[in-house]
């Protein structure tokens, strides 16, 4: 499973001390990773234009997997306890190199952050309060193991976040937004506009919110619009189809590998090449390339999504998705950027209106699926219920619930628009950012409330 890249510079002293690290955990082993990292994160949230809180951090540090006689170990050293490393495998500790390399110092990362005053929306009414928050994550990694991968990689992505809050009758409204950049120049460019329509368009989220006055459970037709509908594939399948969720014996994942669980019209694929994705990365966080895995295709299940681990455990083949979220995780089988393929049907026509109404989704928040049972509960946002004679009405605090094989047969249309959004999902108490990309998508039928 060897995977080798050109490795940038200001990578080569985290190669140095990967490959410092693999020679201490000795020949005996059936399996041997060393994995090194420096990270710098800064944060700053803004209220209101006045900046609330900046954070730097700085994470670094190595991590080491083996396999020894079928069983895996890892152990997590952070920069000063990298000197006791030898003495933690007992593969053999007798294999001689040079001294540890020294650890460089954290790179600057020369961000300059949105001036607080420049999130303000200028001549929005009514009053709002608006908190922000922009992130700049800068993070270089190197992996070395036995099987002959010698890669690393930098990545740098700046992501800002909207939160605006209206206030009517007493009660508090809530509207979101957020945005992406990723590359070189993340954090440099786009300073002027870019802000403000972010906040703005969280603020509109707000006022319809405040608007919202329909209640109650209903079942009704239901559009996903852009990146909504494939944040809803990603949790149904693209979980499911995570190598180690794969290989449960669970009669949803039975029920999900049956043919004809998955709607023909469905095809759906994990890319980490995207430019623009927030899962995106040249290698994992094991320094296997990442390439393009099919995940379902004209509804036949295609690849599960693996690790070095689950690969090795279960005959997978390796398709490049070990992600941590720091050296202290171990790498778990996970999404990059999660993308739904254009369908064939106008997405105006998907809108159209139904005889009990119909739910349009601009964004899924949070929630969780059972992969034993198939039950699902996602809260919604940014949602519209269409009346039957086509009036567009707010609502606010919907919530999606029901059964997967069921939801999935409902499927009954796919557009051919096409939006992207960015967002964090969690495992194992492990959250990374992934990238949702999709056209809308229409179901015949689902459950849901609204507040």
């Amino acid at each position: 499973m060897a995977a080798t890249t050109t490795r940038p510079t200001g990578t080569e002293d985290l190669l140095e001390t990967a490959q410092w690290a693999l020679e201490r955990l000795g020949t005996r082993a059936q399996y041997a990773q060393a994995y090194a990292e420096r990270t710098v994160e800064v944060r700053v949230e803004c209220l209101d234009g006045e900046v609330l809180a900046t954070c730097v951090e700085p994470r670094e540090g190595l991590a080491c997997m083996v396999r020894e006689d079928g069983r895996w170990r890892h152990r997590a050293f952070s920069v000063a306890q990298l000197p006791s490393l030898p003495t933690w495998s007992a593969a053999d500790r007798s294999a001689p190199g040079a001294d540890l390399p020294a650890w460089p110092d954290a790179p600057d990362p020369r961000f300059t952050p949105v001036a607080a005053r420049d999130w303000l929306v200028r001549g929005a009414a009514p009053a709002h309060s608006l908190r922000t928050m922009e992130d700049l994550t800068l993070r270089s990694i190197a992996v070395v193991d036995t099987d002959g991968v010698r890669s690393a990689g930098t990545t740098r992505v700046v992501r800002r976040r909207a939160e605006a809050t209206v206030t009517r009758d007493g009660n508090r409204y809530r509207g979101l937004s957020r945005w992406l950049q990723r590359g070189p120049l993340a954090g440099t460019a786009d300073r002027d506009a870019v802000p403000q329509d972010v906040a703005r368009i969280a603020v509109e989220h707000a006022h319809d919110s405040a608007r919202a006055t329909l209640g109650g459970r209903h079942r009704t037709p239901v559009v996903f619009g852009p990146s909504a509908a494939v944040g809803l594939l990603h949790e149904l399948i693209g979980h499911a189809l995570e190598g180690d969720n794969f290989t449960m014996r669970s009669d949803y994942v039975a029920g999900l590998r049956k043919p004809g669980a998955v709607p023909a019209a469905v095809t759906m694929y994990d890319d980490p090449t995207l430019a623009d994705g927030y899962g995106s990365y040249d290698i994992d966080d094991e320094g296997v390339a990442g390439t393009v895995t099919t995940l379902v295709a004209d509804g036949e299940l295609g690849t599960p999504l693996s690790s070095v681990r689950t690969a090795q455990r279960h005959g997978h083949p390796p398709t490049g998705n070990g992600r941590r979220r720091d050296y202290l995780a171990l790498p778990l089988p996970r999404a990059s950027n999660t993308v739904l393929a254009r369908g064939t049907d106008d997405p105006a026509a998907l809108l159209a209106p139904a005889a009990g109404g119909l739910l349009h989704v601009g964004c899924l928040g949070a929630g969780m699926i059972h992969l034993g049972s198939g039950e699902f509960h996602f809260a919604a946002l940014n949602c519209t219920y269409v009346t039957p004679d086509g009036h567009r009405v707010p609502v606010r605090d919907v919530s999606l619930f029901g059964d997967a094989l069921e939801t999935l047969a409902r499927i009954e249309g796919i557009g051919t628009d096409f939006g992207g959004d960015s967002v964090t999902c969690g495992k194992q108490g492990q959250m990374i950012g992934i990238g949702l990309f999709s056209p809308s998508m229409r179901f015949s039928a689902l459950d849901w409330s609204a507040a």
